[in-house]
């Protein structure tokens, strides 16, 4: 199954009030499993700040492994989208500006 295939399918199995957009084009390693492939998704806040996704399977399985894992890697997937929804938008703009410097030391 290519990525973009495995991308159509979870967002297929999504559930309604899930909001995704597939990513492709990566080409950093980001996984830090080698033999693992990831494909990526994006969720957006009406403040202007985007999370980057991702599900990560290891490229032994077959199509019907992946299939039976489905519900459980669209679950995963939910649970982080619904994590980066349910924070408020300040804590998006931490993330947006990332480290933070201590200037009080």
């Amino acid at each position: 199954m290519e990525d973009k295939e495995l991308q159509n399918l979870i967002l297929e199995n999504l559930g309604g009030t899930v909001k995704l957009r597939p990513l492709a084009g990566f080409e950093m390693d980001f996984s830090a499993n080698a033999g693992f492939r990831k494909v990526f998704f994006a969720s957006s806040c009406d403040c202007g700040v985007a999370a980057l996704l991702s599900v990560e399977i290891d490229e032994s399985k077959t199509d019907s492994d992946i299939g039976n894992a489905l519900p459980s890697l669209v679950e995963r997937l939910e649970r982080q989208e619904k994590a980066f929804r349910n924070m408020d938008c300040s804590m998006h703009e931490m993330m947006n500006r990332g480290r933070v410097t201590d200037t009080d030391s």
